[in-house]
């Protein structure tokens, strides 16, 4: 069986929450990561910063057929399943205790190679059981070049 290449990638993340009093809350960040390519799935690793006051959180993204999955570990820990049309439900364990957690996405594309390419979310989160957020979220990976 051959074995993933890990690629080096620089991930661009630009993501914009919409709430319901009209405020929007963007954020950009940048962060280096891993890109594995097999046939028909894709899987990006990166260590996310949410607070400066917390070490760096591991992320995982895999993107396969239809379907995006976001898996964050550390202390603010969550998986969200991201499919077109689909709702997901699951957990979000914070340091201040665990809330439900439900996502229902209305765009999952991702177009990924050995070059890099973008991963474009969009979705409505509600927070136990009642809506936080419209979320927009857009990564941008870029080949970094091996040294």
């Amino acid at each position: 069986m051959r074995s993933m290449r890990t690629i080096p990638v620089l991930v661009a993340i630009r993501a914009n929450a919409h709430r319901d009093e009209g405020l929007d809350e963007p954020i950009a960040m940048f962060t280096s990561g891993e890109l594995s390519l097999k046939k028909g799935e894709a899987v990006l690793h990166y260590q996310e910063t949410l607070d400066e006051s917390l070490p760096p959180q591991p992320v995982e993204l895999v993107a396969r057929d239809d379907t995006v999955t976001v898996t964050r570990g550390g202390e603010y820990e969550t998986m969200m399943v991201f499919r077109k049309g689909y709702r997901y439900q699951g957990t979000y364990r914070t340091p201040y205790g665990d809330m439900e957690l439900a996502v229902f996405c209305t765009r999952a594309r991702y177009t990924l190679s050995p070059d890099g390419g973008e991963v474009l979310l969009s979705y409505q989160m509600d927070l136990n059981g009642q809506f936080a957020a419209m979320h927009d979220m857009e990564l941008r990976l870029i080949r970094q070049d091996d040294a």
